[in-house]
């Protein structure tokens, strides 16, 4: 029954990247954008599938993916509040690393479901 809910999640999981992979080629195969606003489009289409993702989790997988995928998700948020509370930073440097760190969550996360 757990390899079954661990199954089903991780299917849901997948389907939330995917439709975010899908989003994100969408953005430069069919938009007319300037490179910064395609930039902050894709984070944003990565920002929401990372959020789906974290809804699907269970709050203590027991699995070793879903775990992975927790811990990601985790580091995600610890690295998110440290830049927040950093005060040495500008406002523009604080939002490429913001952006930096979604884009590598998201990467790291669909690197995860590459494994077999």
């Amino acid at each position: 029954m757990i390899a079954v809910d661990e199954e089903q999640v991780l299917a849901g999981v997948r389907s939330a990247v995917l439709l975010a992979l899908d989003n994100r080629r969408g953005l430069v195969a069919f938009g007319r954008l300037e490179a910064r606003d395609l930039d902050q489009q894709a984070r944003a289409v990565e920002r929401e599938a990372l959020e789906q993702i974290r809804k699907l989790l269970p709050p203590a997988p027991t699995g070793q993916r879903l775990q992975q995928l927790k811990t990601r998700l985790t580091r995600m948020d610890e690295a998110l509040q440290a830049l927040a509370a950093r005060r040495d930073i500008a406002e523009r440097s604080r939002a490429l690393e913001r952006d930096d760190i979604t884009w590598r969550a998201f990467e790291d996360v669909s690197w995860l479901l590459e494994e077999p």
